[in-house]
């Protein structure tokens, strides 16, 4: 169960291509694979300094739970903008996608730090 637990946000790779429009997918693939290696490299290496809970005691979970929530909130945001937005031009769409993802990495390290 642990391992389906790990990546269950595969579920999004298969939804984007869905959603997004024909010539946002591969900006849209590339940006859910990008974020998807960020949020492991970020809990590795949180697990790799000993404190796998996180160096504050605030919360209990692990910095994978963490990072899964934060991450799946931005995926959802990500794939509802790729939807409303069919027009937008790919310059436009390639800056949005690096934009939520630094903002994903910063808003999920900080989560995933507490």
């Amino acid at each position: 169960m642990n391992i389906i637990l790990q990546w269950i946000d595969m579920i999004w790779l298969v939804l984007i291509p869905l959603v997004a429009h024909p010539h946002q997918r591969k900006i849209a693939v590339a940006t859910f694979l990008a974020c998807a290696l960020m949020m492991r490299m970020q809990v590795e290496l949180i697990d790799s300094t000993g404190f796998d809970t996180g160096f504050l005691p605030f919360m209990k979970s692990t910095a994978m739970e963490r990072g899964m929530v934060v991450y799946n909130f931005f995926y959802m945001l990500y794939t509802l903008f790729a939807f409303h937005l069919p027009r937008s031009k790919p310059a436009v769409f390639m800056g949005a996608s690096i934009t939520i993802f630094f903002i994903a990495f910063t808003s999920s390290m900080f989560i995933m730090v507490l």
